[in-house]
């Protein structure tokens, strides 16, 4: 028998134990590998952003509208490229299962100046422009929902006091965030709600207005030009870049970086009391074996060499399972219809498996180390004598 085939039937020896400790060693590694990508995701929301774009809302809090009038104050600033006004309408497309991308309200004009990473046929971007029921969509979406050029997309209100009927006028490429978005024409909201709520003029209001400089480097002046204009107004604004707005959301959910590494640490010291736990067991009841071993000749240094490679081989297998089953069950499962649109998928990629798989490596080094190093230290003699 080979070494590799010995420790693998040692590893085997008590089945029920074995494969108990590896489903719990899959378990953590389903949910550590989970939790990096998490953030990982979150990590590169930010990294898509662009050192360009500010985004203005109001200074109390971005949940509070702004005046519609504000934009044509803002275009006339200095260093600023184009601008757009951005609502987030929060409607309902058939069912909640079926709404799995957010839709905005936009200044159909400067859309695509402002967002130049938008890739659409000029065709299709100017029928957009001169439609005023007219929607652009992603192309991961209309895919999904089998939407082409000229079909209907009828959206419940639940934010929003109005539904709203589109014709979809272009399919736009970008992200896959991008993607799932679905914009229409703020002039239609208003136009809209006029109509149904009989309010003058529509809502008169924009969540937010997102703007690009002309250059990176003189985003910071521009920002305060733009709050300059508003502060002695009743709606003072807050200028600041995407960057920086994309991480006022994040920040709503706690410092979640500290939060996830906490239980990431638990899960490791808990995972790994069960594994010291299960290794401890299988040593003490083989030590009379591991002193027939030293009698034939094998060195302590191979000894503990197998003990160790067993506890490794354990864990790793585990850690094995659990990363793959959550790149698995994340490369299948859609979670943009439980999340709204707010997280497409979550992408568990090689690296975090192989880091998974370092992770279960160290566990079972660490938890095999002790006791198979006290177990190697017996004399032949005294474990020959012990029982059990």
């Amino acid at each position: 028998m080979t070494l590799r085939g010995f420790v693998w039937k040692s590893g085997m020896r008590n089945k029920r134990r074995t494969i108990l400790t590896m489903l719990c060693v899959a378990l953590t590694l389903f949910v550590l590998s989970t939790l990096v990508t998490f953030v990982n995701e979150l990590d590169r929301r930010l990294d898509e952003t662009s050192a360009h774009r500010m985004v203005t809302h109001n200074a109390v809090v971005w949940i509070y509208p702004i005046p519609e009038r504000y934009l044509a104050q803002i275009e006339k600033v200095p260093g600023v490229a184009a601008v757009t006004s951005l609502t987030f309408y929060g409607g309902t497309y058939i069912d909640r299962a079926h709404t799995d991308f957010a839709q905005f309200s936009c200044d159909a004009r400067s859309l695509f100046d402002v967002f130049p990473e938008l890739s659409i046929s000029a065709e299709e971007k100017q029928a957009f422009i001169q439609d005023p029921a007219g929607a652009v969509v992603g192309r991961r979406k209309a895919e999904k929902h089998g939407w082409k050029i000229g079909d209907r997309i009828s959206l419940q209100g639940s934010i929003m006091p109005v539904d709203m009927d589109l014709t979809v006028r272009g399919i736009f490429s970008g992200t896959d965030q991008d993607e799932a978005n679905v914009y229409f024409h703020h002039s239609y909201l208003d136009d809209v709600v006029e109509a149904e709520r009989g309010m003058k003029g529509g809502l008169g209001e924009v969540l937010t207005y997102y703007t690009r400089a002309t250059s990176a480097e003189i985003v910071p002046r521009v920002s305060r030009d733009i709050d300059a204009l508003f502060q002695n107004t009743d709606k003072p604004t807050r200028t600041e870049t995407e960057k920086a707005f994309q991480m006022s959301f994040v920040s709503l959910l706690g410092n979640i970086k500290h939060l996830i590494a906490i239980i990431s640490g638990l899960l490791l010291f808990t995972i790994l009391l069960v594994t010291a736990n299960t290794m401890a067991m299988s040593v003490r009841e083989r030590t009379r074996e591991i002193a027939v071993l030293k009698s034939l000749g094998f060195r302590r240094r191979k000894v503990l060499v197998m003990l160790m490679s067993e506890g490794i081989l354990i864990t790793v297998a585990g850690g094995l399972v659990g990363c793959l089953a959550s790149a698995v069950l994340f490369g299948v499962v859609d979670l943009a219809p439980f999340t709204q649109g707010r997280f497409q998928y979550l992408d568990v990629s090689w690296g975090i498996i192989g880091f998974g798989l370092l992770v279960a490596a160290m566990v079972g080094l660490v938890s095999t180390g002790i006791p198979s190093y006290r177990a190697t230290n017996i004399t032949v003699a005294a474990g020959l004598r012990r029982v059990g």
